[in-house]
């Protein structure tokens, strides 16, 4: 009916006031409803629902329709939607229960009332969607009666489970039965009080038969999972370990043999259990650290909490349990893991476990949402309690890790990441604009973005609002971006409490908000994104730093308040600004707004920044070590060593990038598996040949970046005429020159800055791939691999270079002379180099340490330092025994012309083992390759 009424008053255009009258049952049940439909949909319109009763607004508006229940005694002058069986002649009959009857001059009615092949159409519609309707009613209306079933169920259970738990005790504080003299027959069996059968409520959780209790418990019994530190809470009682049926659990001391080698206890599945799984939250904290899991190696499935049943329990080794609020069915699943022997782990990304903040003062968005503060913190209590029930917890950030200490010794640091479909989705809207890294003009504004998604951030806003606004007045370029509710249009900020922005609403672009999974999308749209929160606001202070690592992905410049996790992420000038107050806002938009070169740079340096810590790969290394962790003291010692020796590792540096500038780009705008990029210094000779061997790879879609270091010999024309007539061929082409002659470091960095995919190849412009090289390499990795690379035939101008006999070899005499021909070892790095250049590495691992060093007095040993750096954080490579690439031996290579000198390689030596201590170099004399 709602559909209907909603087709009609939108065809009538020229309607501006009228009424709608009901009959009064009609009236009492559907007016509220219409009365919301109307403000929706016809906010400027003067419709006013009326009972029959009434005689108000009778003569002061035109009848537009009656709804009514009655039967029509005579012909109506005006459109009656009757309910019931009697419908009149020469209706329309909608649904089996009502018909429309047309009258007045309503040109919506004639054409749904005719009879063309249209109207029949429209009528066959609206009879699906009423017959939905009415279903969708149906089915609601089941759902309500089971819930409430099986809540009255649930109440009775807790019930029994309490007389139960006090009629133990009462038996247990009796004083024990003296012993019979003679017993001459078995005992009798304690009587079990049968309950009534009750229906299947769903989502219940079974209890299991005695006999699989029994071996669970002697499981226990024999196989003791590692202790974990608990601290004592008053609980429900347990009706599995109160109930005659339960089995004893023998109070002797175990065996000396047993207690001194148990079985170990291993993790193998992770269950997530999402106890708000229709916020967004659910894919940061349990799909993603799901898909952490499994490349971790381990099983991982995502349910939600009323989804869980014992199956799901009797699964698992590990449960997580994400903002759970506790209730009968979750005390159920935690009796049910206690006894299946599963370690328990409570994960939030709020302060949602301590019931006192839920206070207006301290959580704004609490008003801003029109809840009240009694409802949190019932909600608070719940999660609580969950927490209390697990044996560890997990978290997002130090502040939260500290919080959660007061209630569990073990907590995990598992910060916010984003997944790869994000990263690439980021990045395509970043080359949408243009070439990432320039500064691109677009239409000449300059757009100030405040990403929010909720109701929330009323005060976070409301200190930057009147700077926010003076910036607006004083830049007319500038834009703020705003966002709203799609269909509504109400602004998610409550513009109402920020009348500084009145003056400067012109200024202000709105835009609808959009799902997750597009709101990259958005950002990509942004020149400046800010980030205020309250600081000194404990609940604030522990908020993650997503708001600027989606953001950097996306190829924007962040302004953020100064809380703890965004000191730690951003480098204040170098990665992003912090600003705390006016002032510093003022002077941080000013900059980033005058000075486009700036912010692009600063862009590009926060993207390098947060691609390693906050990417899949590194959350699957946490996520190794948390769940290897629990599988005995050994390996948690094992891993907390692990830990804590990655904590001591100072921060890398953000890769330098030196001055360049674009001279040839072209994007398909596809998505390519695998970047090459050809580092150039007058190889005019050479250059060729390794532009063709490109070209000839067996990956159909490649990305292709040329980076030349300030050539004089004619190679840069070279490349550029050659790109030009091969722009089919490649998805992306890109010829970069640095200002000033930067050194093969800052080349490289030029290259890895330029590529947009995870893979990117090596070459340098005087060798050659072979047509296999990135296929193969591209297959030999999985998502944890920093870099491939594969065995390489020396080659110069009279063909293969044959291996020196007088060494100490087992190859026999004229074994052409290979590179990189050791299987991958850290080890094997501390006496020398055995890697060559010519790798695939991925840009994570690069930006991990920081990329490729940048200094003309010690070039030559970038790649080697580059190993080293990867080693030093237990990032691995992998060897493919097989010929891929050839490297070329002649004067002029960097190799014989420059590091293979005496002076220089003493310098050489020096800079990287001031860098890497652990290296013990045993070939410090300078020793040219020989042609």
């Amino acid at each position: 009916m709602i559909v209907w009424l909603a087709m009609i008053l939108t065809e009538e255009q020229d309607l501006s006031a009228a009424r709608i009258e009901c009959s009064p049952r009609v009236h009492a049940q559907i007016h509220h409803a219409l009365r919301a439909m109307l403000e929706a949909h016809l906010p400027d319109k003067d419709i006013r629902i009326v009972s029959q009763t009434s005689q108000n607004d009778k003569t002061a508006l035109p009848l537009l329709c009656q709804i009514t229940e009655d039967a029509l005694q005579s012909p109506s002058s005006f459109p009656v939607l009757q309910f019931g069986p009697n419908h009149p002649a020469g209706s329309v009959t909608l649904a089996p229960e009502n018909a429309l009857t047309n009258a007045g001059n309503s040109p919506f009615l004639r054409t749904l009332m005719s009879e063309n092949a249209e109207s029949l159409g429209l009528r066959r519609n609206i009879r699906l969607l009423l017959n939905n309707s009415r279903k969708i009613r149906l089915l609601m209306s089941q759902a309500q009666a089971i819930q409430q079933a099986s809540l009255e169920k649930t109440q009775t259970i807790q019930e029994l489970r309490v007389s139960l738990r006090m009629l133990s005790a009462k038996n247990a504080s009796l004083p024990p039965e003296p012993p019979l003299p003679e017993q001459t027959e078995p005992p009798a069996p304690p009587a079990v009080v049968s309950l009534p059968p009750e229906d299947p409520v769903p989502n219940s959780l079974p209890i299991p038969p005695l006999w699989l209790r029994a071996a669970r418990r002697l499981k226990r019994i024999l196989h003791p999972r590692p202790s974990h530190p608990t601290l004592p809470v008053q609980e429900e009682p347990d009706l599995n370990e109160s109930s005659p049926e339960a089995v004893p659990v023998p109070t002797s001391e175990p065996k000396p043999e047993s207690a001194s080698n148990p079985a170990p206890f291993s993790v193998n599945r992770v269950l997530f259990v999402a106890g708000e799984p229709d916020t967004p939250g659910v894919l940061y904290r349990c799909y993603r650290n799901a898909d952490a899991a499994r490349e971790a190696g381990f099983e991982a499935r995502v349910q939600p909490c009323a989804a869980v049943g014992y199956d799901d329990i009797h699964w698992a080794d590990v449960m997580v349990f994400w903002r759970v609020e506790y209730s009968g069915h979750v005390s159920t699943i935690f009796d049910l893991a206690e006894a299946e022997n599963v370690i328990t782990v409570f994960d939030a990304d709020d302060i949602v476990f301590v019931p006192h903040y839920a206070r207006v003062d301290m959580i704004d968005g609490i008003r801003s949402i029109g809840a009240t503060e009694e409802r949190i913190e019932r909600c608070f209590s719940e999660m609580r309690r969950t927490f209390l029930r697990c044996d560890q917890g997990s978290t997002t950030t130090a502040e939260l890790v500290f919080a959660m200490h007061s209630l569990r010794p073990v907590v995990h640091l598992l910060p916010n990441i984003y997944d790869l479909f994000t990263l690439k989705r980021a990045r395509l809207a970043l080359r949408m604009r243009g070439e990432p890294g320039r500064v691109n003009s677009g239409n000449g504004l300059i757009r100030i973005g405040y990403a929010t998604g909720s109701r929330t951030h009323q005060r976070d806003f409301a200190p930057v609002c009147p700077t926010i606004a003076e910036v607006l007045r004083q830049r007319p370029e500038a834009r703020l971006v705003l966002f709203r509710e799609p269909v509504t249009h109400r602004p998610v900020l409550l513009m109402e409490e920020f009348p500084s922005l009145i003056a400067v609403q012109d200024q202000i672009e709105w835009r609808d908000m959009v799902p997750l999974e597009e709101l990259q999308d958005e950002f990509a749209r942004f020149d400046i994104s800010i980030a205020p929160l309250e600081t000194g606001n404990i609940f604030c202070e522990a908020k993650s730093e997503i708001k600027f690592f989606e953001a950097a992905l996306s190829g924007v410049a962040t302004i953020a308040s100064p809380t703890g996790p965004f000191q730690r992420v951003i480098r204040h000038g170098e990665t992003g600004f912090l600003a705390d107050s006016p002032t510093d806002w003022y002077d941080a938009l000013i900059e980033l707004i005058d000075n486009p070169e700036r912010r692009v740079r600063m862009a590009r340096d926060a993207y390098h920044s947060v691609l390693w810590p906050f990417g899949p790969q590194a959350q699957a290394r946490r996520m190794k070590l948390v769940l290897t962790s629990m599988c005995g003291d050994e390996a948690a010692a094992l891993a907390g060593e692990m830990r804590l020796a990655r904590d001591r590792l100072a921060p890398s540096p953000v890769p330098v990038i030196p001055p360049n500038r674009t001279l040839f780009h072209h994007d398909a705008l596809g998505e390519a598996p695998v970047t090459v990029v050809i580092t150039s210094y007058n190889y005019a000779t050479h250059l060729l040949d390794a532009l063709e061997s490109v070209a000839a790879q067996t990956l159909p879609v490649l990305d292709l970046i040329v980076v030349d270091d300030g050539s004089s010999d004619g190679s840069v024309a070279l490349a550029r005429t050659w790109m030009e007539r091969h722009c089919d061929r490649f998805n992306r082409l890109i010829l970069r020159q640095s200002i000033a002659n930067a050194g093969l470091g800052g080349t490289r960095n030029i290259g890895m800055d330029a590529a947009e995919t995870v893979h990117v190849m090596q070459l340098d412009a005087d060798n050659i791939l072979r047509p296999e090289a990135c296929e193969t390499l591209l297959g030999s990795m999985n998502d944890g691999t920093a870099y491939a690379y594969p065995l390489i035939a020396c080659f110069n101008e009279h063909g293969p270079v044959l291996m020196d006999m007088r060494a100490d070899t087992h190859h026999q005499p004229g074994t052409p002379e290979l590179l990189g021909d050791l299987p991958f070892n850290p080890l094997s790095l501390v006496s020398g180099n055995r890697i060559d250049a010519m790798a695939m590495v991925t840009k994570w691992a690069w930006a991990a340490v920081g990329g490729y060093y940048v200094s003309r007095e010690a070039m030559g040993w970038e790649d080697f330092d580059l190993w080293c750096s990867l080693a030093e954080r237990g990032l691995p490579g992998h060897h493919v025994p097989q010929v891929l690439a050839d490297y070329r031996q002649h004067e002029t290579s960097m190799t014989n012309a420059s590091t293979e000198k005496d002076a220089h390689k003493a310098r050489v030596v020096a800079f990287v083992q001031a860098r890497h201590p652990w290296i013990r170099l045993s070939a410090e004399q300078a020793r040219p390759r020989k042609n």
